[in-house]
């Protein structure tokens, strides 16, 4: 642990503007081991952060945040901004809930333009910037910084290629080159950024698509950093400034690390001990990969891809085991999903591993390209439901409702992992169109909740007289929650499990359904289209009428947090629900 006098460093802009240049580097040095201490403490980003200190120093010093428009991609590498803005203090809250946030957020502060969570955005957003700061005849700069992971982004590329057209814009767009994505970067960016002629190579790139090229050798150099951004700044013009830097810089246990130490709970900072990118115990993505590494020895036939988060999928020991069938992509997600395509298309099994939060920018290669073609191929969607201290956008809880829209999707959450398991091993045998199946993000709780025998989609998990909660695996826990607290007002509920969201189970669930029964629905998810609106769709194209409590999220946003914690906010704990049912149905508030 530093002492406090270690800790102080520069806390404002104006604080930074007035040091001189060959005082930058110590600054740097000074936040190095702050972050380091505080997130070896708290958990966060702190690879990516570690390799733009300087960078990003070098920025506040030459441009004039907020009156420049700095933007950051993601924004997991903004904590170096965050401490030269004056957040220095909420340092102390990083991962807790209502907590300053892992990433970029408005509501935090000025300096924050975007609220960014998701990669390569960046440069879309500020070329919509630039061109508002040019229509109010302001000489005012925007400034993107972009890791070259994220260049590979579609979306990047498409604004790569717009960005340079006007050539009177202020934009400067600042490549931070550790050769990192999450993982090590992948494809023909990384063979153009990389060797010893990196330098030559990537200036005829930017040049021949319209841009002013700068390089950087060391972006660990605050001076030479600086005097690259003065550089751009003078030129007026659309400008790349490509700076190579080292992600995890200065902390030795991410020279080894397979991401550097991308993300890590809280660790050991002097041995590592500690470390890892994701929560701690067995998950539905740990059971999901031992079975992969089960099939695929026995079936040559099955792939696996993502794009670019193997970690969130358990799959390291997976690509060790099948580095030629298990393919990191990089972050292109549409790519992963139309790369599993053809690969259908020629009789293989693959399987595309990502988290549903993702998964939505691949909604167009979902639909028209797997559903369309009617291909065989399987998508692993992890973090379905609530997905922790992320941003709010890391949150699964929008997968329903777009998914079953979608013709010949098929679409299951298994109820438990041993059903988990069995659902794979059977859809691979003999895979036919496509089929997403969701998992949740927690860890599995031992043992798990009890849930009936698995039978043409759904499980009985309790039989009951005056009505059925009817929830789907990752609310099962708060099933029998709500089961026992109906119990204490006299009412017996059955609970039924859906693990086949589509094909809809409706006949299924009718069957066991009597005259007169109360219905509760429980969801992790946005209550529009979502799992409750499929029963009630079901129930009005049988024309039966039930009496149906939904209980989801109601059109908003929720923070990050735990579990219990976003769903507190969302109003969806089993003793909310329970006040909730009883203000609409009054009988319920006494014993029978």
């Amino acid at each position: 642990m530093l002492v406090n006098d270690e800790l102080k460093f520069i806390n404002s802009t104006i604080e930074l503007k007035n040091l001189p240049i060959k005082a930058l580097d110590l600054e740097a040095d000074k936040i190095r081991r702050f972050l380091i201490d505080k997130i070896s403490t708290t958990g966060g980003h702190i690879g990516a952060n570690l390799s733009v200190i300087e960078l990003t120093i070098a920025i506040h010093y030459v441009f004039d945040s907020p009156v420049d428009k700095i933007i950051f991609d993601t924004g997991h590498q903004g904590y170096t901004h965050k401490l030269i803005t004056g957040r220095r203090k909420k340092f102390e809250s990083l991962n807790t809930y209502k907590g300053m946030s892992r990433f970029i957020a408005r509501e935090e502060s000025e300096h924050d333009i975007i609220d960014a969570s998701h990669a390569g955005t960046s440069i879309s957003l500020a070329t919509g910037i630039a061109a508002a700061l040019k229509t109010k005849k302001t000489d005012h700069y925007t400034v993107v910084i972009i890791g070259d992971g994220s260049l590979v982004e579609g979306m990047a590329f498409e604004a790569l290629n717009f960005g340079s057209v006007d050539k009177n814009s202020k934009l400067v767009i600042v490549v931070n080159d550790n050769e990192m994505a999450i993982a090590p970067s992948i494809g023909g960016l990384r063979q153009l950024t990389t060797g010893v002629d990196w330098h030559k190579k990537s200036q005829h790139f930017f040049e021949s698509l319209g841009y002013n090229y700068i390089g950087v050798q060391n972006g660990h150099c605050s001076e030479d950093v600086v005097f690259a951004l003065n550089h751009a700044k003078s030129l007026g013009q659309p400008t790349v400034v490509h700076v190579k830097t080292e992600k995890g810089k200065g902390l030795a246990c991410a020279a080894t690390h397979p991401y550097k130490m991308h993300f890590s709970m809280p660790f050991d900072a002097v041995s590592g001990l500690g470390a890892s990118p994701t929560i701690s115990g067995k998950t539905f993505a740990v059971v999901l990969a031992e079975k992969l590494a089960e099939l695929m020895t026995l079936d040559t036939k099955i792939n696996v891809i993502t794009p670019a988060t193997p970690y969130a999928s358990s799959l390291d020991y997976l690509s060790m085991q099948f580095p030629d069938r298990v393919i990191d992509v990089g972050m292109a997600e549409q790519h992963a999903v139309g790369m599993a395509c053809g690969m259908a298309l020629e009789g293989l099994k693959p399987v595309v591993c990502m988290q549903t939060t993702f998964m939505q920018r691949a909604f167009d290669q979902l639909l028209h390209d797997a559903c369309y073609m009617n291909l065989p191929i399987t998508v692993l969607g992890v973090r379905a439901g609530f997905a922790g201290y992320d941003g709010s956008t890391h949150h699964g809880v929008y997968d329903i409702p777009y998914l079953k829209s979608f013709p010949n999707m098929q679409l299951e959450y298994p109820i438990n992992s041993a059903e988990a398991q069995r659902l794979l091993e059977k859809r691979l045998e003999n895979p036919m169109g496509p089929m997403v199946i969701l998992h949740p993000y927690e860890p599995l709780i031992i043992p798990e909740p009890l849930s009936g025998v698995l039978q043409r989609g759904l499980s009985v998990a309790a039989m009951g007289e005056d009505g059925f909660v009817i929830c789907l695996g990752n609310t099962l826990a708060k099933a029998w929650e709500l089961k026992s607290r109906l119990a204490k007002l006299g009412r017996t509920f059955g609970i039924i499990c859906v693990q086949t969201i589509k094909p809809f189970p409706s006949n299924e669930i009718l069957e066991l359904l009597v005259s007169g029964m109360d219905i509760i629905t429980l969801e992790e998810s946005i209550l529009a289209g979502g799992f409750g609106s499929l029963l009630l769709e079901s129930f009005s194209d049988s024309d039966v009428n039930f009496r149906v409590f939904r209980s989801g999220i109601i059109d908003r946003f929720i923070r990050p947090g735990s579990k219990q914690e976003c769903s507190d906010e969302a109003g969806i704990t089993a003793q909310q629900i329970i006040m909730q049912i009883q203000q609409r149905w009054t009988e319920y508030q006494e014993d029978k």
